[in-house]
């Protein structure tokens, strides 16, 4: 559906240039929820701008929906963002208008026909659960409602293609998970590729099937979102994706044995294999911390353990746990106290 080759966008400023976007080659395959992660500064509004034509690549070549899109001229963009809706950070709604009239005013500069309009507004606000909010005007509106006001003005003209940039980033924590619930049926029921920018990882988890990290105006690495947040590579994407585990000091201090952390995925994430190590070998294993979180549906899980016990069942217990977990770290190394 979208394929980026070797695109560049560079600004000229008085000593020079600026390149917001290097060398950047990605595919975006049809019915995807594709998210772009990164910093402020990292050019994910920049490279995700020159899918509808807001922002020309300075070189490389872009396709949508297999056209080439560096090619076209001003009337073949225009048509070009018939495909191609938007939603923004802070809804960019009419205030004068109604919820009615703004979606119907994305409709008047597409070119809809007339005649369909008012049915087409009424569909619209009943995909995303607005229905009786037709003559509201935007003041009235809480931000979630907002943003699905502004969902519905992207869909107006049937697009093949969402771009999000920051979507949730004004919303509460549970407002958010309402308009992610939303994206993905529209996904799933209209099958509208997405592409979605955000700085938040919680939308990320939930929301995106593959998704790349941006720095510096470069991909640093990309892939399926369960496989990226479970297996990071690059370096920032370690830091963006870390669980972050806090345990006081004073329990560290007053905890006997070595100390170490767990990670699992899929299915092990929720085997006992502690308490199946505990039973096979002559050591007691405490936990100190857990948890389980799910990537795209999928259990990833964390455990920060101590363990006690002659060394020779400690190393034995160890390669136990290896060889049934997705790694181990250890936090603090220490003798081989006996339980």
């Amino acid at each position: 559906m979208i394929k980026f080759e070797n695109v560049k966008v560079a600004f000229k400023q008085k000593n020079g240039e600026f390149v917001a976007v290097k060398d950047v080659s990605l595919h975006i395959e049809a019915g995807d929820i594709y998210g772009i992660v990164g910093g402020s500064g990292a050019g994910k509004s920049t490279l995700v701008r020159t899918i509808n034509g807001l922002q020309q690549p300075t070189q490389g070549h872009i396709f949508v929906d297999n056209e080439d899109i560096t090619q076209l001229n001003n009337s073949q963009i225009r048509e070009l963002r018939k495909k191609v809706g938007m939603i923004f950070q802070h809804f960019n709604l009419v205030s004068r208008k109604t919820v009615g009239q703004n979606i119907e005013l994305a409709l008047k500069i597409q070119e809809y026909p007339k005649e369909k309009r008012k049915a087409r507004v009424e569909e619209l606000l009943e995909l995303v659960g607005l229905k009786d909010k037709l003559n509201a005007y935007p003041a009235s509106l809480s931000g979630g409602q907002k943003q699905r006001v502004g969902i519905a003005r992207a869909l107006a003209t049937n697009p093949k293609i969402l771009l999000c940039d920051e979507a949730t980033s004004a919303l509460d924590a549970q407002t958010t998970v309402e308009i992610v619930d939303i994206l993905k049926q529209i996904n799933s029921s209209l099958g509208i590729t997405i592409v979605f920018i955000t700085h938040q990882m919680e939308v990320a988890k939930n929301l995106f099937t593959k998704v790349a990290v941006m720095s510096e105006g470069e991909i640093i690495e990309h892939g399926t979102t369960y496989e990226v947040f479970a297996n990071p590579q690059a370096e920032l994407t370690k830091k963006l994706v870390e669980t972050q585990i806090d345990i006081p000091d004073k329990i560290i201090s007053k905890t006997q044995g070595k100390i170490i952390k767990l990670t699992y995925k899929g299915n092990r994430s929720v085997e006992p294999i502690v308490a199946y190590a505990n039973k096979k070998y002559e050591v007691v294993l405490n936990i100190l911390h857990g948890r389980i979180e799910y990537i795209t549906e999928k259990p990833i899980g964390v455990l920060v353990v101590s363990i006690i016990g002659e060394a020779h069942q400690i190393d034995k217990a160890l390669e136990y746990i290896k060889a049934n977990t997705e790694g181990i770290e250890v936090i603090r190394e220490k003798g081989s106290e006996v339980a």
